[in-house]
């Protein structure tokens, strides 16, 4: 269940997502809650032969206990900026067994770690139950959101449909992630039920024509079969 004892100083590491697999995933998911670690208190703690390795302080270690106690999600999605560095699945261990934490899965590329500098940021979010939209996308194009901002337009099957609206149902009020792979696209608080075909996708922040360019071509090829490959991910 996501934990076990550590030692109250907890050490990770960062690195650049993997490589997208063929058949990329869209999909909604509720945030129960997110823990944010105390500014200024991560900072780089040297090398290790994976990469940079970074420190949270006892006060944190505390803090991080209390909040797996109080959230009953399924999965922690440690997350740095937009990105999804790693997922927890409730049947995994968040601590390794050193009693740390790492923050990425073993495995993952790490051509970016050289460029690395001390993240102003690391939060990880408690997310429940979510639905997978993939093979539910019938087009997409560019638009605007109700309030006038750049959004990616989503038409969604009648089995899209009900999976959002049922979603937003049950959650009105709280906060709910849309998620690519492991690129955070958006996470406001839903205000009631969304039941439309059309679906707007804001980005959660400022993005870079790259990263812009892939969401949309990458949801594009879902749309167009579940035979089409998705684009490489942009460097971050």
């Amino acid at each position: 269940m996501f934990r076990k004892l550590a030692a109250l100083v907890l050490f990770g590491f960062i690195a650049a997502p993997a490589a997208h697999a063929e058949q990329a995933r869209l999909y909604m998911a509720p945030v129960e809650g997110i823990f944010s670690f105390t500014p200024g208190q991560l900072d780089l703690a040297g090398q290790s032969s994976v990469g940079p390795v970074l420190r949270a302080g006892p006060a944190d270690a505390v803090r991080l206990e209390a909040f797996l106690d109080a959230n009953q999600a399924n999965t922690l999605l440690i997350v740095r900026g937009n990105r999804v560095l790693r997922e927890v699945s409730e049947d995994e261990d968040l601590y390794d067994d050193n009693g740390v934490i790492p923050l990425v899965e073993s495995g993952v590329a790490r051509d970016e770690m050289d460029a690395l500098q001390a993240p102003d940021r690391i939060d990880i979010w408690a997310v429940s139950t979510s639905i997978d939209l993939s093979n539910q996308i019938e087009a997409v194009a560019e638009g605007e959101n109700m309030r006038g901002a750049g959004a990616v337009m989503l038409k969604l099957t009648p089995e899209g449909r009900d999976m959002v609206a049922a979603l937003t149902t049950a959650n009105a009020g709280h906060q709910i992630a849309t998620l690519l792979e492991r690129n955070i696209l958006s996470s406001p608080v839903v205000q009631g039920t969304v039941d439309s075909a059309g679906l707007a996708v804001s980005f959660s922040s400022p993005e870079d024509p790259a990263r812009e360019t892939w969401v949309l071509e990458t949801l594009r090829a879902m749309a167009q079969g579940p035979t089409q490959q998705a684009w490489p991910a942009p460097e971050q």
